[in-house]
């Protein structure tokens, strides 16, 4: 071949190298999946770049699709997650924290505010914000434990879902009477009284007054009962128990009880001494007693009142009405001296 051939041929290989073009894949630094050097490319929650010839891991993609690079946070609704690259060259995207009214909190770390306190818990690849009890005056108190304050029995219970986590409050479950603790729809029994623990509505507990106790018998309000012959009443009023004094207890002929109401006056005796009493009250003991306020000189012809320290001539005789301790006696004085006997027993004429 002489020189002119040579320098042909040679030209024909430069034009034909200088026409293939640049970017074709299989140039320097394109990747082997046809990514040109430089350029990105999303593989489900992760993104690359091909890099001199390699795909490298570049970050993570959110939910709402956008890039964060590698040690970058993003958010969700209850939770923070974190893009990370592992030893072994792989991405991953995890939930690192819990969210809660800005702050951020590890797994199993607890916190409080004012009325509930916290703990982060994992849910699957999630995490969540877990309630696990109620801040009474600063103190911690657990999911359903009971605590007694002031009259009530409270227990601490899950109540509303507000979108993020569970909120919960202290609730009144029971009573407390005298120290003791009773459940809603107890009937219990307390010095003179008895009670029942009643639901008030659908939160709210109360000590119901019930009514009175006599000799082991429970008395409901309105009911009677004798107790050293003064009348008693059981009652109710404004849900507050109540024993009120309502009279005095008379025995007639036969035996047979006669009530006598407080203020109350009659006449006991056979004819002609017989005796009026009255059913007085005593506020300073809640209880009543019969008082005899004078006698009577009972005789065909009528009634003679006598009042105590005093007498009446009856047909030429005396008759007086004299003190004996918290009794009287009605006495007569007889013959032409009856007067003067009556006078030194130290009665008056009434």
């Amino acid at each position: 071949m002489n020189r002119a051939s040579i320098l042909c041929f040679l030209a024909a290989l430069i034009a034909l190298v200088s026409s293939a073009p640049l970017d074709e894949p299989g140039h320097f630094g394109d990747c082997a999946d046809g990514s040109a050097n430089g350029a990105q490319m999303e593989r489900g929650r992760f993104f690359y770049e091909c890099r001199q010839g390699e795909i490298v891991p570049k970050g993570c993609v959110t939910d709402d699709l956008k890039h964060i690079e590698i040690g970058q946070t993003a958010d969700k609704k209850a939770y923070r997650l974190k893009c990370t690259l592992n030893s072994d060259n792989t991405l991953a995207f995890e939930a690192i924290a819990c969210l809660f009214q800005n702050a951020e909190h590890r797994v199993d770390e607890q916190w409080e505010d004012a009325t509930n306190f916290y703990t982060c818990k994992k849910d699957g690849r999630d995490l969540r914000t877990v309630n696990i009890g109620c801040i009474d005056q600063g103190k911690r108190i657990p999911l359903n434990e009971k605590i007694t304050k002031d009259d009530f029995v409270m227990t601490c219970n899950e109540t509303v879902n507000n979108g993020k986590y569970m909120e919960s409050r202290l609730m009144q479950v029971g009573c407390v009477k005298d120290g003791r603790q009773y459940n809603v729809g107890d009937s219990f029994e307390s010095g003179k009284f008895w009670y029942n623990c009643t639901r008030i509505g659908r939160e709210k507990v109360a000590v119901k007054s019930s009514g009175c106790l006599n000799n082991g018998k429970r008395l409901n309000d309105g009911d009677r009962y004798f107790e050293n012959d003064v009348i008693y009443e059981c009652a109710i009023d404004a849900n507050k128990n109540d024993v009120r004094t309502m009279g005095c207890v008379q025995r007639d002929e036969k035996g047979e009880i006669v009530e006598r109401r407080l203020g109350c006056t009659w006449v006991e005796g056979t004819a002609p001494f017989q005796y009026e009493l009255a059913c007085q009250h005593e506020p300073s003991t809640n209880s009543a007693k019969k008082v005899p306020v004078r006698c009577n000189y009972n005789v065909g012809g009528g009634v003679y009142n006598i009042d105590p320290g005093c007498y009446r001539m009856v047909d030429k005789a005396a008759f007086g009405c004299l003190k004996d301790g918290a009794n009287l006696k009605l006495q007569s004085f007889q013959g032409d001296n009856a007067v003067q006997s009556a006078n030194s027993a130290g009665l008056h004429a009434c």
